[in-house]
């Protein structure tokens, strides 16, 4: 038993295996260089193995420190969620969840999912972050948020479990002065957009639609000609609106007006995107799996139809951040 790992080990190793530098890890521990070393050398003594290969410029995980990271992480996270809970249970206070959200997901599913969620925890401390997929997974590792809403495809990470819990079916926003949108059209063939300047995201903000686009666009037959690439929602249909191409956004997107920008719904196979719920593997908690089974069996609505009919075809809707 003495030569077991201690916990002060394991945090030092995690540390420098994330930051693959002596020095950083030992300001982000708030100490100095030796004793992360120490740590490292006597961590590497107690399991029997040589988890970092070290040079005079630069610090690497062998194949055995990568194993012991992806495991290390779980661990702590789950160390850190008992401890939290049993000092919860000690000072009477209520459960807490904190929830990563891509912002698409806050028009319409999120608000009917949370209401019924009350339902079943009226007490507990519910917390909300509008994040990006890439920072949802960012704070997973952080132990900042308990568990996200975010768009597939999320990278393979030993650290992480993902399920599919929702699809969101994507639909066009044209310019509203498009032939298509004069035609009095509601819904039309992907193919019919394969001569048009397309935007898309930016790839570090909207990589789970841009392969739903991209997906989309080969499935119909054609890849799409990219004109433009938008920061923002907001900057994605001002391109738009102002005629200088075409996109795929959240259906969700759909449901709020936008001047200058008309949706259409896609025939036969549109494109979609999966949402996923994403936590940090190994971690057990009854009130994530009440969330997941909410989402997953959400019903759909038919408002983004409706609102087609009720403003005529191609109306503007409006955007947030995916």
């Amino acid at each position: 038993m003495s030569n077991d790992p201690t916990v002060q080990q394991l945090r030092v190793f995690q540390a420098v295996a994330e930051e693959l530098h002596f020095g950083r890890a030992a300001r982000r521990l708030h100490t100095t260089q030796p004793p992360l070393t120490r740590h490292v050398q006597a961590l590497e003594r107690a399991i029997g193995v040589t988890l970092l290969e070290r040079s005079s410029r630069r610090v690497d995980l062998t194949p055995a420190g990568a194993a012991l990271y992806a495991e290390t992480v779980v661990v702590l996270a789950r160390l850190d969620r008992a401890v939290e809970l049993a000092r919860q249970r000690a000072t009477g206070q209520v459960g807490r969840l904190v929830l990563g959200y891509v912002e698409p997901l806050a028009i319409d599913l999120l608000p009917r999912v949370l209401r019924a969620f009350r339902q079943l925890h009226a007490d507990i401390d519910l917390r909300l972050h509008e994040l990006h997929t890439q920072e949802q997974i960012d704070a997973l590792h952080a132990g900042t948020i308990d568990c996200g809403l975010l768009r597939a495809p999320a990278n393979a990470d030993p650290a992480l479990s993902f399920e599919q819990v929702w699809t969101d079916v994507l639909m066009a926003a044209l310019p509203a002065n498009h032939r298509l949108v004069r035609a009095g059209r509601a819904e039309i063939d992907l193919i019919e957009l394969s001569d048009e300047p397309f935007v898309l995201y930016e790839r570090a903000l909207g990589q789970g639609l841009i392969s739903a686009t991209l997906s989309g666009c080969a499935a119909a037959g054609f890849t799409p000609m990219v004109a433009h690439q938008a920061q923002s929602t907001p900057m994605l249909l001002t391109l738009v609106a102002a005629g200088e191409g075409v996109a795929l956004v959240s259906g969700e997107i759909a449901r709020v007006p936008r001047p200058g920008v008309g949706f259409l719904q896609l025939r036969g196979r549109p494109a979609r995107s999966d949402v996923l719920l994403g936590w940090r593997r190994g971690e057990i908690s009854r009130t994530r799996d009440d969330l997941q089974h909410l989402v997953r069996t959400a019903p759909r609505t038919d408002d983004t139809h409706q609102s087609n009919d009720e403003h005529g075809n191609g109306i503007e809707r409006a955007s947030t951040l995916d």
